[in-house]
């Protein structure tokens, strides 16, 4: 079965028409003719046959050219030379690659060639003497032949949507926000009833949808051509009446079914969890469809799920830093929306300095814990009303260190980006900062950025010891401090955009 390994064969070449071309290649018109007529009411499973005619193997050469769904090929061996027709065989096999054609070898002259080295090397079907043209012989012939190109077709077919499901799971699973993975769903989902050719079900009601129950919440994802939507939901009646009944029937059956034109996949995981994924269908699946549409939901459905749980993950992570931060603040009798503000200023920043996606969101939650070392400070410090003296200062100025102390080692990259904020966040950029006297680019990106987001917003807010400066102020203090305290390329970019931190101030108030 090398053939299914062939990549260079062209995949239009296993499509079955409603006629199945006959290729006759032949030197005498009479055997065209003879041929034509003892086959001319001949169907094979309600399809008629198209016969072409060459008469020459370089004419026969120019047919195939033109015709890559040719389904028998019926050969003369003897016809420009004694061997054209073997030298026709080896070139289709060997040279086109079409592995799907059957050739039946006519000769006039059986001992020529051995019937069964012929068979044997060039991949022949038959091989017949031209006295044979009575109208049954030519059908045994003609129903052994289209038989397996059917059988080899359809074989080709199962190979390439095996492929294509394959191929679609992997666009689908590669996303890993919930968004984006609905819209590839969507897509792919297309693609694989396309393939297992029950597209038209499909068409003219285009809606999918899943569903999770997951620590006692409900989470919803909707696609239809004109939106997606992901929901969660703390029970079943805010969940539209038709995702709610298929949801309860398939938690009822345990089982996979069709039900109200729709198909649904039911999914219990090994955690407990309970998943649906449906789609809408016009008319009943067969078992052939159900199969490959299975393998493409059961991985669809494990991957919805791992997305939830990395969603659910992020929240928590997201809480608990917020948390975390919003408790050391409230402590130096600031509020948690200090900290929510710190970090919104820290994203944009990194946003406009053309920083990755991926440390821009590490660094909204990292630095919101930059204080996290106030834990070690006293009460009598932390909050004292005026002036700091010498010694207040230093202890003070542990924080920073207690904080490294704290966070660092964790393992986890936004704790650990969070020990190197709370160790350099006080740095300044001409080197007189502290703890460490870092200077210029020394100095973390993450702890320059947060420096600027958190003097701003700490200049904007009313403390024990101040109160709060207007926001256009405090940016005219970050503009005066750059090249000393900033870093100047950032507080640039703070000056040119700032109505963006000035919104972000105004949308989240204490």
């Amino acid at each position: 079965m090398d053939w299914l390994e062939e990549d260079v064969v062209d995949e239009k070449a296993v499509v079955l028409t409603e006629t199945l071309k006959i290729l006759i290649v032949d030197d005498e018109q009479d055997i065209h003719a003879a041929t034509k007529l003892a086959m001319k009411r001949f169907e094979f499973e309600h399809k008629r046959m198209e016969f072409i005619s060459a008469y020459s193997a370089s004419e026969a050469r120019e047919m195939l050219a033109d015709n890559n769904d040719i389904a028998l090929i019926l050969l003369d061996v003897v016809m420009e030379t004694e061997h054209a027709g073997l030298e026709l065989a080896e070139y289709i096999r060997n040279d086109i690659h079409n592995k799907y054609s059957r050739i039946i070898l006519r000769t006039g002259q059986p001992g020529l060639a051995p019937e069964q080295k012929v068979i044997r090397d060039y991949d022949i079907d038959g091989y017949k003497a031209k006295s044979e043209l009575k109208r049954n012989d030519l059908e045994i012939t003609f129903y052994t032949s289209l038989r397996a190109y059917r059988d080899i077709c359809l074989l080709q077919r199962h190979r390439k949507s095996l492929t294509q499901i394959i191929s679609s799971i992997t666009n689908v699973t590669q996303f890993g926000d919930l968004i984006s993975f609905a819209s590839a769903v969507l897509e792919q989902l297309t693609l694989v009833l396309d393939i297992s050719g029950c597209a038209k079900l499909f068409i003219d009601a285009p809606e999918v949808f899943a569903m999770t129950q997951m620590d006692e919440r409900l989470q919803t994802l909707s696609a239809k051509k004109t939106s997606i939507e992901v929901l969660d939901h703390n029970h079943l009646d805010g969940v539209p009446d038709i995702y709610r009944n298929l949801f309860l029937r398939a938690l009822e059956k345990h089982c996979n079914f069709q039900e109200d034109n729709y198909y649904v996949y039911f999914h219990h995981s090994k955690k407990g969890h309970n998943s649906v994924f449906a789609f809408e269908a016009l008319e009943s699946l067969d078992s052939s469809e159900i199969k490959m549409i299975d393998l493409f939901l059961s991985n669809v459905i494990l991957t919805f799920e791992n997305l939830l749980l990395s969603k659910s993950f992020s929240e928590t992570q997201e809480l608990a830093i917020s948390l975390m931060g919003g408790a050391m603040e409230s402590r130096s009798k600031e509020t948690g929306a200090h900290v929510l503000r710190v970090g919104e200023y820290a994203k944009t920043i990194a946003v406009l300095h053309g920083q990755s996606d991926v440390y821009c969101n590490k660094l909204r939650l990292a630095s919101q814990l930059h204080d996290i070392g106030k834990v070690g400070v006293p009460d009598r410090v932390l909050n004292k009303p005026g002036k700091l003296n010498a010694e207040e200062w230093e202890i003070m100025k542990q924080h920073a260190h207690h904080g490294w102390d704290i966070l660092q080692g964790t393992g986890n990259a936004i704790i650990d980006l969070g020990a190197e904020i709370a160790l350099d966040h006080h740095e300044k950029w001409d080197g007189s900062g502290y703890p460490s006297g870092k200077q210029g680019e020394g100095i973390s990106l993450g702890g320059r950025i947060t420096a600027i987001a958190d003097v701003f917003d700490a200049l904007c807010s009313k403390r024990c010891y101040k109160s709060a400066w207007s926001k256009d102020d405090a940016r005219k203090e970050i503009e005066k401090c750059s090249g000393t305290q900033f870093d100047p390329t950032l507080v640039q970019l703070f000056v040119d955009n700032f109505q963006v931190f000035s919104d972000i101030y105004d949308n989240n108030p204490d």
